[in-house]
């Protein structure tokens, strides 16, 4: 999976996090917590897991450049 999927599945993961914590707000159902909850835990295991340099394997972290921050590498498949 290259980067610029790997970002959306994050932003993705963040956003059904953020839906369900307003749904929890509203209904107060333990379903909405928990659905939050796994959709945390999965995007925390999406950016460890698959969030790396593809050239060295370095984790890229919160501040993306355009360039690896460990290789220097550029990271073509970002945009």
């Amino acid at each position: 999976m290259n980067l610029k999927k790997v970002k959306y599945l994050i932003y993705a993961l963040a956003a059904a996090c953020a839906l369900m914590i307003i749904l929890f707000g509203v209904t107060k159902s333990m379903v909405f917590l928990w659905l939050t909850l796994a959709f945390a835990a999965a995007g925390v295991a999406v950016n460890l897991a698959l969030w790396r340099c593809p050239h060295c394997g370095g984790h890229l972290g919160r501040d993306v450049s355009q360039y690896c921050t460990y290789c220097g590498k550029k990271l073509d498949d970002l945009e």
